[in-house]
């Protein structure tokens, strides 16, 4: 299989390109987040117990990345739009079907579900940027992207939180439910396809073939490795932050929106950052990151705002940076390249909330091993951009 040659996009369908991208992305990765603000609401159902909140995380999180392994690779086959729309408006489905879920076990299966049908989307958006644009264009595009991904972290609780008192958590739902098929539509229609000469269309055994080969390449494990860390210590620090109980709900929510302005502040630094070495860009913003949940980690209320707002930000622009690396060491297989990536930062999500009970649920706790285990990741990608 080869990559067809495409002539340069121009600059209309670039920004084309990574609006939607991010804009679908918000209600898509943010369905893994929503829940967070609505531990009352889940408590609520009939059958709940107290650790249904935490299962409703991790059941999405553990389909998702299982979902990314199996469904994104297939943006090799089908074509990664095509995926794209397939997984926003399947989404849109589940999601409200889940609204309206009877109990708590209808409840917990329904996320479940909506993490299988959303996990196509970011990997197939990674692989339609690798597969669409040249390779100095991709690094913006996956920092909109992924960047996007992130703000759904702050973008989804806001909401959430103050959807909640009003429309409950069906509201919440029926709400998140018509954002994806808003996503679907925007994609299908905004969005060029993909070509793959029929000729040069990969069977899907073949997709799923090179995943092997993948992960026998050194560097792609070791970069796999750290972006394993980035979303695992996210998780983490919320939780604990949802948890601590010293602050009131508006204070939270300050909390949680400030981080928001670094994701856009991230986009603009990666623009500047065009020419930097992807080594540079990686292990200073690992660095950066470490350091943002270290500044967490003094609990005062101006310095949890800081340290997010230095976490959120440093991730924003390490995570785009690593997956253009990812997707130019697995080329041609792009579309599994992509998704074991996203596998890894989503398999990390999912040990969040386990990762923030095993260091104690206290927030100066979870902050201090946040940082190691991001430490951990800055070893592992600076191993991997060796010369």
């Amino acid at each position: 299989m080869t990559v067809p040659t495409l002539a340069p996009p121009g600059s209309q369908r670039l920004w084309r390109t990574g609006t939607i991208g991010a804009l679908g992305a918000i209600p898509m990765v943010g369905q893994l987040y929503v829940v967070l603000p609505l531990a009352s609401e889940i408590r609520s159902l009939p059958g709940a117990s107290a650790g249904t909140a935490a299962l409703a995380t991790t059941a999405f999180a553990l389909v998702y990345a299982a979902g990314i392994l199996a469904l994104g690779p297939l943006a090799d086959r089908f074509g990664a739009r095509r995926l794209m729309v397939a997984s926003a408006a399947a989404t849109a489905v589940v999601t409200a079907a889940t609204a309206l879920a009877p109990s708590a076990g209808f409840f917990l299966l329904g996320r479940a579900a909506q993490g299988l049908a959303a996990a196509a989307f970011t990997p197939a958006t990674l692989a339609y940027i690798a597969r669409t644009t040249a390779p100095a264009q991709r690094v913006p595009l996956n920092t909109a992207a992924i960047g996007a991904g992130l703000a759904s972290a702050v973008v989804s609780q806001v909401a959430a939180q103050l959807l909640a008192p009003h429309t409950g958590l069906t509201g919440v739902f029926l709400v998140s439910a018509a954002a994806c098929a808003l996503a679907a539509v925007a994609v299908r229609t905004l969005l060029p396809g993909d070509p793959v000469p029929d000729g040069d269309r990969p069977s899907a055994a073949t997709v799923y073939r090179a995943i092997p080969g993948l992960l026998a390449r050194p560097r792609l494990v070791l970069l796999y490795c750290t972006g394993f860390t980035f979303l695992s210590v996210l998780v983490s620090l919320y939780t604990a932050l949802a948890a601590d109980g010293r602050w009131s709900s508006t204070t939270l929510l300050v909390l949680r929106a400030s981080s928001l302005p670094a994701v856009v502040a991230a986009g603009l630094l990666t623009l500047k950052l065009g020419g930097t070495p992807a080594r540079a860009r990686i292990l200073g913003a690992v660095g950066t990151a470490a350091l943002g949940a270290l500044v967490c980690a003094t609990g005062s209320t101006l310095a949890v705002g800081v340290g997010l707002f230095l976490f959120v930000g440093a991730v924003a622009v390490a995570a785009p940076s690593v997956v253009a690396e990812v997707t130019r060491l697995g080329a041609p297989a792009v579309g599994a390249a992509a998704s074991l990536y996203t596998v890894t930062i989503f398999g990390g999500a999912s040990l969040g909330a386990p990762l923030d009970a095993a260091l104690g649920g206290g927030l100066t706790t979870v902050a201090l091993g946040g940082a190691a285990v991001l430490a951990l990741g800055g070893a592992t990608a600076a191993i991997a951009t060796r010369a």
